[in-house]
């Protein structure tokens, strides 16, 4: 009966975050086994305290956003972001790793040939954070369209009984977006002060041979860094993963992190690309750009193994 109260422990709380998430928890918990004696079995006890939902309300639980989209709108939009967006990020991480001289196979490429004597395709891989802002943007509006072309109903099936309650799934397939949104804090404000310190006079006045390929290295991150917010967004909406879902976001961190190692090794970036270390200006640059590279480095390698974790708890029943 243990599972059977975890599992609705877990319904309940998923509607809340960090410290209140744990209050909801211990507190819930406690009215419980204090009511347990009342009743025979665990299932009429808690088909007795209602649906979770009902539960999380009197908690103060209320949503941000109360329009409901229809799911299959939804799932269908997100499927266009992940998959105009992932295709963005391989075409972006070919021309740069190619600029940098970095693909083995580059010189024989007609990939890549064509994409450096296309104007259009040359265009939007030049302007990553437009191009990227653009795609989630036409997302919002077909689902926008969409959603008014077949709308679903506003109101919410509370119905609750023991055949609901059994089909409670494993706590472990909600997501705790705790540590990953202390994570996405950091991640946005440093690179917020990257963005304006790579755009201050400070840079325009450093005269050296470096200088051109550490330009481009702030372009390059810009699809990394762009990705890993709108997955951080859409990732917040998800109450339970879905094994696509973590498909998805693992081939996609997998993918980054092979991608900046084949750029760090191939292009000897500690030796060729950094600036000497004498003069501040030179120092300060050279942080920035080995912050960057742990930043998204570390949020990868994070998502990359709560994924796994979190897709094999998916097998438990």
């Amino acid at each position: 009966m243990n599972d059977l109260l975890e599992r609705y422990l877990g319904a309940v709380c998923s509607y809340f975050f960090g410290r209140k998430r744990q209050y909801v928890y211990s507190d819930l918990k406690q009215q419980i086994s204090q009511s347990a004696h009342q009743y025979e079995d665990m299932e009429d006890l808690l088909v007795s305290y209602g649906h979770p939902l009902s539960v999380a309300y009197t908690y103060g639980y209320r949503p941000i956003f109360s329009h409901r989209f229809n799911p299959k709108i939804v799932n269908s939009i997100e499927k266009f972001v992940f998959l105009i967006s992932g295709i963005y990020l391989f075409l972006s991480t070919l021309y740069y790793l190619e600029q940098f001289s970095c693909l083995p196979f580059q010189a024989d490429n007609r990939v890549i040939t064509s994409m450096n004597t296309s104007s259009i395709l040359t265009a939007l891989l030049s302007y990553p954070i437009i191009t990227m802002i653009g795609i989630v943007a036409i997302a919002i509006i077909v689902l926008s369209i969409f959603d008014y072309k077949h709308p679903i109903s506003q109101d919410i099936d509370l119905k609750w009984n023991l055949q609901t309650l059994d089909t409670l799934p494993h706590p472990s397939h909600y997501p705790n977006h705790t540590i990953e949104t202390i994570f996405m804090i950091i991640f946005i404000i440093f690179f917020i002060c990257y963005g304006i310190f790579f755009s201050s006079d400070m840079i325009i006045q450093i005269q050296h041979e470096s200088y051109q390929m550490i330009h481009m290295m702030t372009y390059f991150f810009q699809p990394f860094i762009m990705i890993i917010i709108f997955d951080y967004f859409i990732d917040m909406t998800k109450k339970i993963y879905t094994k696509k879902y973590l498909k998805y976001n693992f081939l996609i961190n997998l993918f980054t992190i092979v991608s900046l190692s084949i750029f760090v090794i191939n292009s000897q970036f500690l030796s060729d690309y950094l600036l000497p270390m004498t003069y501040f200006q030179y120092i300060l640059v050279n942080t920035f750009i080995i912050l960057a590279l742990f930043f998204i480095y570390s949020i990868s390698l994070y998502k990359l193994i709560r994924n796994i974790k979190s897709y094999r708890f998916l097998f438990k029943k």
